[in-house]
This record gives C-alpha cells, structure tokens and sequence, in this order.
C-alpha cells in the first residue's frame, strides 16, 4: 500500500510541475529549444527530488 501511495504521489508531483513548466511556457518564455531543454531537465531534477521526498514522508 504504501509503495502505490508513493507511486501516486510521484505521479502527481511530477504533473504538477509538468503543467506549471507549460503555464509558463504559454505566456511565451521557455519556447526556444535550449530553454525548453533546460526546463525540461530542471522540472525532471524537480519532481525525482519530490519523489524521494515522498517516500521518506510515506515510509
């Protein structure tokens, strides 16, 4: 149970960042490819920081 929790919560994490990182990207920033990869890479970094952080809360 406790594996599907952190599962969840990883997915929604990185959802979450995803549709932050494309807010963004709407008002016009981060659209040229070097940017785009680099917020690519950072919301990546982010969310596996989250993910970590989520299973040392969930065990």
């Amino acid at each position: 149970m406790k594996f599907i929790l952190w599962g969840i919560l990883t997915a929604l994490g990185y959802h979450l960042l995803g549709g932050i990182r494309h807010l963004v990207m709407d008002t016009g920033r981060w659209e040229e490819l070097p940017s785009g990869t680099a917020s690519a890479k950072a919301t990546f970094a982010l969310a596996a920081a989250f993910s970590i952080i989520a299973g040392i809360w969930v065990w």
